[in-house]
This record gives C-alpha cells, structure tokens and sequence, in this order.
C-alpha cells in the first residue's frame, strides 16, 4: 500500500514538473502565510522573502531559498503541514500536502544539510538539499525545490527524496 502511494506522488510530481500550468492558477500567492500559533520548535522568521535577488541581478537567490527552505523543515518538524503546505506554491500546493503525507511522520527532525544551487530545469529552480531523521529514527534526506522567478515571491514547489 506505501509502495503504491508512493508511486501515486512520484507519477503527480513527474505531471508537475512537465506541465506547471496543470495544476491552474498563478505561483503569486497573495501575501504571507497565516502565522503559526505559538509553540515550541516553530519557525521565527515572519515574513516572505524579498522578490529582490540577493546575489547578482537576474541572478539566483540563493539566500532567500535557504531561509525559505528551513522555514519549511521547521514547520515540518512542528508536525505544521497547514503552515509548511502555505509556502507551496499555488500551482503545487496540492500535490505538496500529497507529499507531505506520504513521506513525514512525526516526530520528524529536518535541517538543511548543504548549500542551496540553482538547477536548470523545466522551470527554474533553486534545490536546497535536506537531511534528518523521521518517525523518531528513520533516516531521510532529499531536496527542497523551489520555485525561482525573479518576478514573483519565492515558494516551495516540490520535495524530492535522494535515494
């Protein structure tokens, strides 16, 4: 049955990745996601980043990924998909909860593990790779993709597992 869903995310996540327009709508997301109520291992950054490349102009933004990228594994290791899902971007955030429900079981302990590189693809994005334990022990590692268009807000776009 996991092997199953897992083939269901993997198949979605290919569909993603070759048609971006599939899902509908447009990666901007409107705003800020709603804060997390207060606890502990929450995330302490507030607000979006900037559109603003932090590199060179037109360039990647490596820095705001990684920022975005570890808001993302706070969240997920807060056992907050709600919030985690929010930074998805609007064309992906469905087949993010998808993902998120087939590969993170709590407790989850994520971080990023290397630095963020920009990867040219169907569309352009910046991995930041990711390493830890979930279910307590079990071992998981992979990337964070996200989104990259110099006109519009960073967002996570997928999750992917290295193997």
């Amino acid at each position: 049955m996991v092997i199953a869903a897992a083939g269901i995310v993997v198949f979605l996540g290919i569909v993603a990745l070759l048609l971006p327009g599939l899902m509908g709508g447009d990666d901007d997301q409107g705003g800020s996601p709603t804060a997390p109520s207060p606890g502990a291992a929450r995330p302490t950054e507030s607000s979006q980043p900037s559109a603003q490349p932090s590199e060179t102009p037109g360039g990647p933004r490596l820095t705001e990924a990684t920022a975005l990228a570890t808001r993302f594994l706070a969240y997920l290791n807060a056992n907050d998909q709600k919030h985690a899902t929010a930074l998805g971007c609007a064309d992906s955030k469905n087949l993010l909860a998808g993902q998120l429900i087939v590969m993170i079981d709590p407790p989850t302990k994520l971080a990023v593990s290397g630095p963020a590189a920009a990867v040219s693809s169907y569309y352009p994005r910046i991995s930041v790779p990711f390493a830890g334990t979930t279910k307590g022990g079990v071992p998981l590692a992979g990337t964070v993709d996200i989104m990259d268009q110099p006109t519009r807000p960073l967002c996570v776009r997928l999750t992917s597992l290295a193997h």
